[in-house]
């Protein structure tokens, strides 16, 4: 009977660890995490990041290349966004983390100024998490707020952008493991919308139509009907390389 049990808790370790393992793979560790959250007794996702050795690492490495650096653009994200690397170009820095919602936004934010980081464009594309977490439409935009105060008084930002939420597919909205329900989502990006309009931000999302059909994320772009597979890589790639431009130009 002890043997059994040993071999049993042994099995469930390997898998535990092949699960997180295939999630920092794909991106998506730190939705995990929050899924996983134990302490939540409404039964949804509660942003914990931040208290995360595993987030706490992936900061600390952004900020050994960060420290006392000034970007012309910086962008800001979850799993969607962290998925492209660092491949926005020279003078840019992609900060995104998978899991990330306007409530460990506000936490990394903390630590990337206390670093120094300085960026004179800020690329903001949030709020996807935020519709699946226990996040109220209250909090996400006193957070939203918060973030864009801090971000100009702090890091010296000029221009501020702000990029809808992504919706996932269908299928993939009706599980709360995965993402937020699509009118959740769509409720985000008008308190977006709204908040871009009252903190005097840029609302972006050319180049994005091309991801979705209607209020949902097209099949084909996506590995799992949350994450985009590289054809939708390319796709947002460009179109924040062309939001990037346009900033440069302004």
């Amino acid at each position: 009977m002890k043997l059994a049990l040993i071999i049993s808790l042994g099995l469930n370790g390997v898998l535990a660890c092949a699960v997180l393992l295939l999630a920092n793979r794909i991106g998506y560790w730190g939705r995990l995490f929050v899924v996983l959250n134990l302490d939540n007794p409404s039964g949804l996702p509660t942003d914990t990041l931040a208290s995360r050795p595993e987030w706490q690492n992936e900061v600390k490495s952004q900020l050994a290349i960060a420290q006392n650096q000034h970007y012309k653009t910086c962008l800001f994200g979850d799993s969607i966004s962290s998925g492209l690397g660092y491949s926005l170009g020279e003078g840019s820095f992609n900060f995104a983390i998978g899991g990330m919602s306007s409530v460990s936004q506000l936490e990394q934010l903390k630590l990337l100024t206390g670093a120094g980081v300085k960026c004179e464009a800020v690329l903001m594309a949030l709020g996807t998490n935020d519709a699946a977490y226990r996040v109220t439409d209250g909090q996400f935009e006193k957070n939203m707020k918060a973030i864009v105060a801090q971000a100009r008084t702090q890091m010296g930002v000029q221009k501020v952008v702000m990029i809808p939420a992504f919706y996932s597919t269908v299928e993939a909205s009706r599980d709360p493991s995965l993402a937020g329900p699509l009118h959740r989502v769509n409720r985000i990006n008008g308190l977006i919308e709204k908040i871009a309009a009252k903190e005097q931000a840029i609302l972006m999302n050319e180049g994005l139509e091309g991801l979705f059909e209607g209020q949902a994320l097209r099949q084909t772009l996506t590995t799992d009907g949350v994450h985009l597979n590289p054809y939708g890589e390319t796709i947002y790639r460009a179109a924040l390389l062309k939001m990037m431009s346009r900033l440069a130009s302004s």
